[in-house]
């Protein structure tokens, strides 16, 4: 039994899209399989900086304009 449990298991599977796949997982789960930027892709600047300290944007702005 267990035997033909794993076989379906992996047939259904085998037949799943990537998408489909994923759809059972929690978005955390997802998103650990991309990279940073992987994630972000597509968004708008105004986007990605949303919801951030605006301290820490000064402050990565000002280091950016001390390092050019």
């Amino acid at each position: 039994m267990e035997g033909f449990l794993r076989e379906t298991h992996e047939l259904v599977l085998a037949n799943m899209t990537p998408e489909e796949r994923l759809k059972g997982l929690p978005p955390d789960e997802v998103l650990k399989r991309y990279d940073p930027e992987e994630r972000l892709k597509g968004l708008e600047p105004e986007e990605r900086l949303k919801g951030l300290d605006p301290a820490i944007i000064q402050a990565w702005l000002a280091k950016q304009h001390r390092d050019h």
